[in-house]
């Protein structure tokens, strides 16, 4: 019987060392491809953006770039209407994702009360229609509908109310996207919310109903505390959603009239490919993506620490 040499024992001991890092990082490694993509995607546009954003002039060769420092920030926040287009972009936010979850929530609770279930597959049917439809299309429709001449809506305001209708895309076009991002969107809170409803257990709602709470008392003390992750969850996926809003209001008003409904999304459009004005666009696009992570983790983190996200 031959006994093994010094080599063949050497190699044992590295294959086993090089077997045993491998079984102690197993999940890193099948986690690893993943990851290389996230950076690739991400880190790697945001390093490029923050790149142009620092440069005088768009250049790929970045030896020949002239650094401008801080040039295209403050040309943002002084000529480029950045500060302007923060607040519009905000006013939007904050309004639509508070009629899209009191709507979302009020349509779900009416629809999970209904009995029959043809009727709730009815109801549930129409409520997601909208959502549909995609956002080139929502804002035909929207420009039609609300049309002083022939839109629809004008005709009904007109000839039901003693009120006259007004230009909804030139006297009141902020609250004109507001309410049709909030048509197009209420569906997916709906959804959502409903889904939620549905795994509230029933001991629960029983049990409050036994000891006499009335229903607006057993939704406000058992069903909306039950489903409290589930809000947080479906605002929070719609709050970044709303930031990233683009297509709707650029086919509905195009920014206006004049800088009304200019959007940051819009404006970073404008001076790219418009004003020709690509560092500044970086510079603005840089700036909000920062509020926006910040918002959001600072959001996560507040809930988390309330105990909805644990």
């Amino acid at each position: 019987m031959s006994t093994p040499t010094k080599t063949e024992t050497t190699n044992d001991t590295a294959l086993g060392s090089l077997r045993d890092v491998w079984n102690d990082y197993l999940p890193y490694w099948f986690m690893a491809p993943m990851v290389l993509v996230m950076v690739m995607i991400t880190f790697f546009p945001g390093a490029y953006d923050l790149y142009l954003a620092l440069i005088e002039e768009a250049t790929l060769n970045v030896f020949q770039a002239d650094f401008a420092g801080l040039a295209n920030f403050r040309t943002a926040f002084t000529r480029g209407g950045a500060f302007h287009s923060f607040v519009v972009t905000i006013t939007v936010v904050v309004s639509a994702l508070f009629l899209e979850t009191l709507l979302g929530f009020v349509l779900a609770a009416l629809v999970a009360g209904v009995e029959s279930e043809r009727t709730k597959s009815f109801y549930r049917v129409l409520f997601i229609v909208p959502m549909a439809v995609a956002p080139v299309s929502m804002a035909t429709i929207g420009r039609i509908m609300l049309n002083s001449e022939i839109g629809v809506i004008p005709f009904v305001i007109n000839t039901m109310t003693p009120f006259a209708a007004p230009n909804f895309l030139s006297d009141i076009p902020l609250l004109t996207v507001i309410l049709l991002d909030t048509w197009n969107w209420t569906p997916f809170m709906f959804i959502i919310f409903y889904a939620g409803l549905s795994s509230v257990p029933d001991t629960l709602v029983e049990a409050s109903r036994v000891d006499g709470a009335p229903l607006w008392r057993r939704y406000v003390h058992v069903i909306i505390p039950y489903m409290k992750p589930v809000v947080f969850v479906a605002t929070l996926i719609r709050l970044i959603d709303l930031f990233r809003t683009f297509g709707v209001v650029y086919g509905l008003t195009q920014g206006g009239p004049g800088t009304a409904t200019q959007l940051v999304s819009i404006n970073i459009y404008e001076q790219m490919f418009i004003n020709n004005q690509i560092t500044v666009a970086a510079a603005i696009a840089i700036v909000y993506l920062v509020v926006v992570v910040a918002l959001c983790n600072i959001i996560i983190a507040k809930v988390g620490f309330e105990g909805v996200w644990d």
